[in-house]
C-alpha cells in the first residue's frame, strides 16, 4: 500500500481545498475530479479538479490567501516510488489567485504552480526549500483563468447553500465524540445494513450550524455508492481535533462529498476551519472566505 505523506499543512487561508486527505497515519494533498457537473449548479468549473475542458487538476486552489506547507523531514528526490514518505507533499497542481502567497519548508509539489500575473515575484511567493526545487513542473501565469476559477468557486458555494435540505441533524448541529454514521448524525435511513444500493444516484443535503468532531472516538462514517452525493452546508464551525475522522464507505467517493463552509458571518465573526491533532477527513472543503488550518499531521 502506498503511503502518501504531508506532515503539516499549517494554513490554507481563504482556500478552496480541492483535495482528498488520505486515511493513513499521515496524508498528502491529492488532486481529484470534484463536482464537475455531478450536480447541476454545483460545478466548480475552472476551480475543479477535473481534467476536461482545460481544467488544471488542482490539488490546492487558494482565493488570494496564504498556503503554508511545512514538513519536518526533507523530501527524497527521485524516489523509486514517487508517493513514498519524504517525497511529494502535494500531488497535483496548485493555483494561487490574486495576491496569494505560497510558502514551503522541506516540501515538494508534484505538479505545476499557476499564479495570476508574471508581476508576482517568485522571491515573494515561494520560500523555504533553500537550493532545492519545490515543484515538479513549471510556473504558469494566467490571470483570466484564475479569475474564472475564483468566480466558479463562489458560484458553486452559493448554489450549494441555497439547495433545499433533504435531511436535518438533531438540533441542526453535529457535535460528535463517538462512532456515528449518516443515520445517527443526519437521519439518512436509505441504507439497509451494508446494502447501499438504495443510495445510488441520490443527493443528500444537510444544513448545519456546526460540524465538530472531538477525540479519537469521534468517527463519522458516511455511506453511499460512487453515484451518491453529499452536500453538507456549515454556517459556523467545522472542526476536527484529537485524531477525529470522517470516513467514507460503500463506494462513496471523496469527490462527491462537499463540506461547504458558508460565507456569512455570525456576530461579525468568520470562524476558521480547523483540523488538528492527526485528524482526517475525506472530501472537498469549500471555504471561500474562511481560513483553513491543518496542523499536527492532520
Amino acid at each position: 500500500m502506498k503511503t502518501e505523506i504531508v506532515s503539516k499543512m499549517s494554513r490554507l487561508s481563504r482556500a478552496l481545498l480541492v483535495a482528498t486527505l488520505a486515511l493513513a497515519s499521515n496524508a498528502s494533498v491529492k488532486a481529484y475530479n470534484f463536482f464537475d457537473n455531478t450536480i447541476s449548479g454545483i460545478n466548480l468549473g475552472n476551480a475543479s479538479g477535473g481534467i476536461t475542458d482545460g481544467h488544471r487538476h488542482w490539488a490546492i486552489f487558494t482565493l488570494g490567501g496564504s498556503v503554508t506547507i511545512t514538513d519536518p523531514t526533507s523530501y527524497t528526490s527521485g524516489s523509486s516510488d514517487p508517493y513514498m514518505a519524504n517525497s511529494y507533499d502535494v500531488i497535483g497542481n496548485v493555483g494561487i489567485y490574486g495576491t496569494g502567497r505560497l510558502s514551503m519548508s522541506n516540501s515538494y509539489i508534484d505538479g505545476t504552480v499557476t499564479q495570476s500575473t508574471s508581476g508576482q515575484s517568485a522571491a515573494n511567493y515561494f520560500a523555504g526549500n533553500l537550493a532545492n526545487p519545490y515543484y515538479n513542473g513549471t510556473i504558469l501565469f494566467d490571470s483570466a483563468y484564475l479569475q474564472k476559477a475564483r468566480d466558479d468557486a463562489f458560484a458553486a458555494s452559493a448554489f450549494a447553500k441555497n439547495l433545499t435540505p433533504t435531511h436535518t441533524a438533531p438540533g441542526n448541529t453535529a457535535v460528535i465524540s463517538t462512532l456515528k454514521n449518516e443515520v445517527t448524525a443526519f437521519n439518512i435511513n436509505d441504507r439497509v445494513g451494508n446494502d447501499v444500493s438504495a443510495m445510488s444516484g441520490k443527493t443528500y443535503v444537510v444544513n448545519l450550524t456546526d460540524l465538530i468532531l472531538q477525540g479519537t472516538s469521534a468517527i463519522l462514517t458516511l455511506h453511499g455508492t460512487a453515484t451518491t452525493n453529499y452536500v453538507i452546508n456549515i454556517d459556523r464551525y467545522m472542526s476536527l481535533s484529537g485524531g477525529a475522522k470522517i470516513n467514507l464507505d460503500g463506494g462513496l467517493t471523496p469527490q462527491n462529498v462537499l463540506y461547504n463552509v458558508n460565507q456569512n458571518t455570525i456576530n461579525g465573526v468568520q470562524y476558521d476551519v480547523t483540523l488538528s491533532g492527526g485528524s482526517e477527513a475525506r472530501g472537498i472543503i469549500l471555504a471561500t472566505t474562511r481560513a483553513v488550518k491543518l496542523t499536527g499531521d492532520s
